[in-house]
């Protein structure tokens, strides 16, 4: 085995990224649900509209979908923070 390093930064760049990820993901289900929900108050509820809807509700899935592999993806990192930090304060 090699030697490993691993920077505080790096892994807090990572948790950021995930953070930006969720927030990301998250807003563009909702904008686009919001998208639907206005064009149908706008007058639009015919046959299509309906079937717009259950293409809608697809890409909302699939947007979130990643939310939950990603939350999982920062408590590994925090752990490994965590364990970085426990492992410098030691001062080896």
């Amino acid at each position: 085995m090699g030697n490993v390093s691993v920077e505080k930064a790096a892994i807090q760049g990572g948790i950021g990224c995930c953070n930006t990820s969720i927030r990301e993901l998250e807003s563009a289900s909702k904008n686009l649900k919001r998208s639907y929900q206005q064009a149908g108050s706008g007058g639009w509820k015919d046959q299509k509209y309906a079937a717009l809807g259950g293409i809608v509700d697809e890409c909302c899935s699939a947007l979130t979908k990643p939310v939950n592999e990603l939350q999982e993806c920062l408590g590994k990192l925090n752990d490994l923070l965590k364990a970085v930090g426990e492992y410098e304060d030691v001062g080896l």
